[in-house]
């Protein structure tokens, strides 16, 4: 959706237009609130959360990557339709490796986000850890409690350093192509 978002790759003003609005609409409503939503679609558990954080990621990730693509050095592409190649060897060919290292830092980014909005919409009744964790604060399992949120930090800590090691590598091998 993305592709169809930015203005060098599909030069239609109403497909660009249609998609941004799209995305503006996915990303104006909150986690929160689309968690709630979807438990009242497919009812509790970690499917509506997993259903509320999609649809507020397609919102943000169709805007940045977009203008990520709309950012990119048009020279590759030029190059390729010079020596004959279609417009899909041109994305392909021509932006993409441009656009990667940047999509594959946000995709990290929000992936360590996500765990964190993943224990707040839990609680709210979307399922996972945030509902275990309302659950211990409800009966007052103060050390269960502490040792969850440590747990928590813990993982999105080692997410952290996992998505930064990624990235370097994505980064390293994109400045070799």
């Amino acid at each position: 959706m993305a592709f169809l978002a930015a203005k060098n790759v599909i030069p239609n003003i109403f497909v660009h237009f249609g998609a941004r609005r799209t995305f503006d609409v996915f990303r104006s409503v909150d986690t929160l609130i689309w968690a709630l939503m979807w438990i009242n679609v497919v009812g509790l558990g970690p499917f509506a959360g997993a259903l509320a954080i999609a649809c507020a990621d397609f919102g943000a990730f169709g805007k940045l990557f977009s203008e990520a693509i709309e950012a990119t050095d048009g020279k590759a592409s030029e190059g390729i339709a010079a020596s004959g190649g279609s417009k899909a060897h041109q994305v392909r060919f021509g932006l993409v490796p441009q656009v990667l290292p940047v999509i594959a830092s946000q995709v990290l980014y929000f992936f360590e986000s996500n765990v964190r909005s993943a224990t707040i919409i839990g609680i709210v009744g979307a399922g996972g850890v945030g509902a275990y964790l309302t659950e211990l604060i409800r009966v007052l399992e103060l050390k269960q409690v502490a040792f969850l949120i440590l747990m928590i930090l813990v993982t999105v800590a080692v997410i952290d350093f996992i998505s930064s090691k990624l990235r370097m590598a994505v980064i390293g091998k994109s400045k070799m192509v």
